[in-house]
Order: structure tokens, then C-alpha cells, then sequence
């Protein structure tokens, strides 16, 4: 069967912020507003014949807990919340898990990376761990601003996440788990963050992906600063190879962002020559040794500030470090201290 050249967007209007609109049966479409420049995450409902899975909860903001308020009051048809189900632990994901998990008294289902994460940025950073964060960034050409902003960054995100007090129900790759009448298939993607659950319901045929197949926009794949040789885009890559062999290709797909779609195959074949011609440019640019912030014109049309640094630097070093793993560039510090990359 001829693959369609362009995304089937079925929809064309999205939910009202903090309004919800029923995709498939039995599934809800939940616009949450952000305060940040990508300003909405969409958040998925089951309903089931006894209660309702929340699937993703957007961040702990004053404004997020009225809206969830408004839902439990008005849209659950009085029945209760049974479920909650955290892709990954991105705060526009997990911010507002703990406070669900306390109002409605459940263990929210999570991988366990992902549940340490967002744990980890709820406790906040100590001071060797900043070090060792700040150690990296000033390798990768972090000017004495941005670190200034990084350290503001930290305290400003711990305010985003509420307090996990209860446990987690763990998620594996490729467990089924039954969520309010519904079976989902749990697919594991790596690279965007350590251990990001999809779901896939072959009854349905819908694919719930968070970050990872988003339909205009390509998600951020960065290396850990904790892990600076790490090779996170290999990870990234090798995930949506497997995903396109576990779900069919007229999937319906409910991205984090953007608009419902189908064509799940074409989008992860566009993401995957995205990065490859990012890998091309990067190698074809080094004729010289090349520093980190001389690679951003490279990859990045957009003026690279302190409020975009952490993004830039982290996707030019996924890059960087895969032509180094596949050994076609090498990696040195120069003489001012930078990180500095050279062909082999």
C-alpha cells in the first residue's frame, strides 16, 4: 500500500484551553495551558464503565489545578479517577502528578527512570551535583549569564512539580496494562528522556506518544550533564526504528503537542532524516576544530540566548557525541577549557 506524502490531521479544531473534546470513543482530548513559550501540553482521559485514567497532568501551576478541578466537577459524569498514567518526566508531563496522586489516593503508574527523575527535580539540586552541571555547561561555552540562568532555572522548576509522597506502579516495556476497560501495550522510547512510555491500543488503534511522535516539531534529544560522553540521539534513533516496526501506519496518534494525525511512519521517517542531515551538516562544518557554540549556526536558525542555551547546547552534544561513538569525529578540551571536536 502507497504511504499518503503528508500527515491526515482529523481534526480541525482542538479543545478550548481547559476544555476536552472526545477523539475516539472513550478517549478525551484535554488542552492544558503552560506558562512557558510552548504554551499547552494535551493530556489524554479514559473513561471506563467504573472510572476514569489521566494519562499525563501538566504542570503545578495555580491555573492547571483549577482546570483540573473544573474537570473532576464537571466532566467525570461522577465517577471517580481510578488511573493515572505519567509518560515521562518532563514537568509539563509530571508537575502535577503528585497532587493527583494525593487527591485521588493512587500510586501513579510511571517507568522507574522516570519516576526517580521527576523526583530528583522535585528535591532540587545540591551543590555537587550544580557543580558537576555547571562544570559541563562551561565546557560546552555556558558564559558566566547563563550560568547565572541556570542556577535560577533550577530553583523556578522545582516550583513547576509537586511532591511524589506515595509510590509508583511500574511500567516495562512491552507490558500490557488495563487502564479504565482499556489494554495498552507500553513501548519504550530513550533519547528525548531516559525512559519515555508509550501506548499503543490495537483495539483502537491509537497511539498515545507524548513527546516522541509530535507532528511539527522535532523533540529535543540532549545529552545528561551527569553522563557528558553519554550517546543519547544512538538511543533515540534506535527507539522510533522499533516503534515503527510495533505500530501500524494509520495509527491514530495523540502527540503532547500539536494536533491529532495519521501517518505515524512518514513522521518518524522525517524525524529520522532530520537528524541525519543534522549529523551530515555538523561533520561537513568541521574542517576545523570546532567548539560547541560554533556549531549553533549549524543546526539552529533561531538566535541562541540564555533562555535557549540549555536546549541548543544539549542537541548540538547528542549529535556531536554519536559522530564521536561512530568514530568519525574526536573530542578534546582547547586551551580556553571548551570542548572541542575535530574529524578523525
Amino acid at each position: 500500500m502507497k504511504q499518503n506524502s503528508k500527515l491526515d490531521y482529523p481534526f480541525s479544531k482542538r479543545p478550548p484551553d481547559g476544555g476536552t473534546i472526545e477523539v475516539t470513543p472513550n478517549i478525551f482530548w484535554l488542552r492544558m495551558p503552560l506558562p512557558i513559550a510552548l504554551n499547552h501540553i494535551n493530556l489524554w482521559l479514559l473513561e471506563g464503565d467504573e472510572g476514569w485514567t489521566i494519562i499525563d497532568s501538566g504542570m503545578a501551576t495555580k491555573e492547571s489545578k483549577t482546570i483540573w478541578n473544573n474537570i473532576f466537577t464537571k466532566s467525570l459524569k461522577k465517577k471517580p479517577v481510578e488511573e493515572i498514567l505519567i509518560t515521562h518526566m518532563h514537568l509539563d508531563h509530571s508537575g502535577l502528578a503528585g497532587w493527583l496522586a494525593n487527591k485521588w489516593n493512587i500510586e501513579p503508574h510511571f517507568t522507574e527512570k522516570e519516576f526517580l527523575e521527576t523526583v530528583k527535580i522535585n528535591n532540587g539540586m545540591n551543590d555537587d551535583q550544580q557543580r558537576i552541571y555547571l562544570d559541563y555547561y562551561k565546557k560546552c561555552g555556558y558564559d558566566e549569564e547563563a550560568q547565572l540562568h541556570f542556577i535560577e532555572r533550577n530553583k523556578y522548576r522545582q516550583s513547576l512539580v509537586t511532591n511524589l509522597e506515595s509510590g509508583f506502579q511500574e511500567l516495562d516495556d512491552q507490558q500490557t496494562v488495563k487502564l479504565s476497560n482499556g489494554l495498552w501495550q507500553i513501548i519504550i522510547a530513550q533519547g528525548h528522556s531516559p525512559s519515555h512510555a508509550c501506548l499503543f491500543s490495537e483495539e483502537n488503534n491509537v497511539f498515545i506518544c507524548g513527546d516522541v511522535l509530535l507532528p511539527r516539531i522535532t523533540p529535543n534529544v540532549s545529552v545528561n550533564p551527569a553522563y557528558p560522553d553519554g550517546n543519547p540521539l544512538k538511543d533515540w534513533l534506535d527507539s522510533l526504528e522499533n516503534i515503527k516496526q510495533k505500530i501500524p501506519d494509520d495509527v491514530l496518534v495523540l502527540p503532547s503537542h500539536g494536533y491529532p494525525y495519521k501517518g505515524a511512519h512518514l513522521r518518524i521517517e522525517t524525524i529520522l532524516k532530520n537528524h541525519h542531515d543534522k549529523l551530515n551538516k555538523i561533520y561537513e562544518n568541521i574542517d576545523e576544530p570546532k567548539t560547541v557554540v560554533e556549531l549553533f549556526s549549524v543546526l539552529f536558525e533561531s538566535q541562541i540566548n540564555k533562555h535557549n542555551i540549555v536546549l541548543a547546547v544539549g542537541e548540538t552534544m547528542s549529535h556531536l557525541n554519536y559522530l564521536v561513538a561512530e568514530s568519525k569525529l574526536s573530542k578534546s578540551i582547547d586551551k580556553n577549557g571548551l570542548y572541542s571536536f575535530s574529524r578523525t
